[in-house]
């Protein structure tokens, strides 16, 4: 199965650059916080010794040419090519994951029904082989550096952790609060949507609705919860993901209908951006997320069965209808292997019995 869909862009017309500090033509650095060119010496001389500026991200002009919105093109294709698809033995693939020997974990569950399971298994050519399941009603979980799994199951206030060994052990207990999305970044430290008990909805005034970071010892590092004008970062932090930076993106559901945004925050609290789709969407229901090597974020549009692609400063860079150009049902996670493919776990479509796995490519310019 082959990539389809046209190829749509927006241009903006180029201004010549010059440096915001000493006016110079020879542009070599940005400063994302600061949103300024400036030149290597201006970089050293100027900028690098103003104390508001010691944390600030200054990126290289070849970084720029990729990442600026001005020089970047806005694309209605996404998918470049279908490597793969697999079915299931599952209704849906909930959360996907990939470790870094290449096995994948995936799990479907639901409220209504005893209907459950967690898989860990591995894609060969034709099929899934499947190395071992669990009859557990998980909501979320993330892979440690070690290959052991951290789990958080439904209704429960703790987050367990399944060794290697096959014994599961708790290493979390969040309560009072009610842990929601776990995420594992690349200092092996654990991230935690977290809400107080009862309803998800409305939020109230009240509400106490947060993101935690937990060092690899379980011990609290780091409380996100408001911007810096007070006002409440999150509603109901349903996944987590981070980049190359730890920058922290929660897909952020915002009633119970599923409908939803992006909410990228730094670990000191500062909010870089939200995300809540293409103004002609009338609807968006973030379901899954992942990032690139190159820190651009793929979300998983379940209502629209679409992926689309923002970059670390949550501009828009494409769309593409997946069902439509490529039969590719309700996406609901994403990941990426080993080898830079995209991986979509997708909930069953009309007339289906089980959900999918599809290995797909993106363009080379998203990843």
């Amino acid at each position: 199965m082959a990539a389809s869909g046209r190829s749509t862009s927006i241009r903006k017309a180029k201004v010549p650059l010059s440096c915001y500090l000493c006016k110079g033509p020879d542009i070599k650095w940005k400063c994302d916080d600061c949103d300024v060119h400036m030149c290597n010496s201006c970089k050293v001389t100027v900028h690098k010794g103003l104390p508001s500026t010691q944390d600030n991200d200054v990126v290289s002009k070849q970084d720029i040419n990729k990442t600026s919105p001005g020089s970047q093109e806005v694309t209605s294709v996404v998918i470049a090519s279908v490597c793969n698809s697999y079915t299931t033995s599952l209704p849906a693939v909930y959360t996907l994951l990939c470790s870094n020997d290449d096995l994948i974990y995936f799990h479907y569950n639901t409220i209504t029904s005893d209907d459950y399971q967690f898989v860990k298994g591995k894609l060969l050519k034709s099929s899934i082989k499947i190395l071992q399941t669990f009859e557990k009603q998980i909501f979320d979980f993330a892979i440690m550096k070690d290959g052991e799994i951290l789990l958080k199951e439904f209704g429960s206030n703790t987050i367990q952790l399944l060794l290697l060994s096959g014994e599961v052990k708790t290493v979390l207990d969040t309560y009072p609060m009610r842990p929601l999305a776990i995420h594992v970044n690349k200092d092996n430290e654990v991230i935690v949507g977290v809400k107080e008990q009862g309803p998800p909805f409305p939020v109230q005034d009240f509400s106490e609705r947060q993101v935690i970071l937990f060092g690899s010892d379980y011990k609290r590092k780091v409380t996100l919860e408001f911007d810096k004008e007070g006002n409440k970062l999150f509603s109901y932090a349903n996944r987590i993901r981070t980049d190359s930076r730890n920058v922290v993106y929660v897909i952020d559901r915002v009633d119970n209908a599923n409908h939803g945004r992006i909410v990228a925050v730094d670990i000191n609290g500062c909010l870089k951006f939200t995300y809540d789709g293409p103004k002609d969407l009338e609807t968006f229901q973030p379901e899954g997320i992942t990032i690139t090597p190159s820190d651009n974020i793929v979300v998983a549009d379940y209502y629209n069965k679409a992926l689309h692609v923002i970059n670390s400063k949550g501009d828009f860079l494409g769309l593409q209808f997946i069902f439509k150009d490529l039969d590719i049902n309700y996406p609901s996670s994403l990941c990426f292997d080993t080898e830079g493919h995209l991986l979509i776990g997708c909930c069953r479509g009309e007339n289906e019995e089980f959900g999918k796995i599809h290995v797909v490519k993106i363009l080379d310019s998203l990843m």
